[in-house]
């Protein structure tokens, strides 16, 4: 394998890691400070439409070429099974809990994000063609 494709490949998948780390650490803290504000389900529906985003683009090894909608069915597959595995991860963190209604608002925001990747491949291929 080549550096170059070695890079191209830590270009499409680190993102994906470092966001799911970031997740993982924020659902190890017992408060997130700044989160309190906002509404829970909101929150947990764009924490997982960017995830949904991110693991599409890595999957299709890139953003801007038709994605086959097996990849996106898969990308939300991989986004549910890291929802439940966040509220189990939860359930063992003080001063949390696990909720299954946690896990249907990030399967939304997944959905949402997926549908964003489709509407916007979508546009770009249109306007390449104009």
């Amino acid at each position: 394998m080549s550096v170059r494709t070695l890079l191209h490949r830590a270009w499409i998948w680190a993102p994906v890691a470092g966001y799911l780390g970031l997740i993982y650490y924020l659902s190890s803290r017992e408060q997130v400070g700044w989160a309190a504000p906002y509404p829970d389900k909101l929150l947990h529906a764009v924490e997982y439409m960017a995830l949904a985003l991110l693991l599409a683009r890595a999957l299709n090894n890139g953003i801007l070429k038709p994605m086959p909608a097996r990849r996106l069915l898969l990308a939300w597959v991989l986004c549910a099974a890291y929802a439940m595995s966040d509220e189990i991860h939860q359930s063992f963190v003080p001063n949390r809990s696990s909720d299954w209604r946690d896990v249907a608002a990030d399967a939304v925001g997944a959905t949402a994000g997926l549908a964003a990747v489709v509407v916007a491949g979508r546009l770009l291929r249109r306007r390449e063609v104009a």
